[in-house]
């Protein structure tokens, strides 16, 4: 049986249309990865599983989270910036929200809206900004290009130890 020229062009409409939403979808969980496996403090280190944040990048991939420093280019700089924040930053948590991504086949690029709370030097501090992405469809999925925080603002919420470590 033969589908109807106007038909097939609905289905082939449909179906690029499901394909791109799963591709937002899959960007967002990376994005969502990341956060995660960068948070902790309170039941082990944060940035505790560097080999799995690291393979969230495509080999060549940037990573620029410090306007301070230049950004880590490939997988062995972006180890150690991730090992660095890992004493740098020993609790962390993220949020996000606000994800606008745009595909382009296995292309895509996108913002996300960030807040992050972390602790350095017994300070509770709050960021908040954007991160953005490009991002590269590989066989093992969505990986990021590159992946640079843009911060809007940021402020020391309070000084002294966090209540869980008072507690120890």
């Amino acid at each position: 049986m033969s589908v109807p020229a106007s038909s097939t062009k609905l289905l082939e409409h449909l179906s690029a249309r499901v394909r791109e939403l799963e591709d937002v979808r899959e960007i967002e969980a990376l994005a969502a990865r990341y956060h995660s496996l960068c948070d902790g403090g309170w039941r082990g280190p944060s940035h505790e599983d560097v080999d799995a944040l690291v393979d969230l990048w495509v080999p060549d991939g940037t990573y620029d989270i410090n306007a301070a420093r230049p950004p880590c280019r490939g997988h062995a700089e972006i180890r150690e910036q991730l090992v660095r924040l890992r004493t740098s930053m020993p609790w962390i948590l993220h949020t996000f929200t606000n994800s606008e991504i745009d595909v382009e086949g296995d292309r895509a690029s996108g913002r996300f809206k960030a807040v992050a709370y972390y602790r350095r030097s017994d300070e509770a501090h709050v960021v908040v900004g954007s991160y953005l992405g490009d991002f590269v469809r590989t066989p093992a999925g969505w990986r990021f290009g590159s992946w640079t925080a843009d911060l809007a603002h940021g402020s020391v919420l309070s000084a002294g130890p966090s209540p869980a470590a008072a507690r120890s």
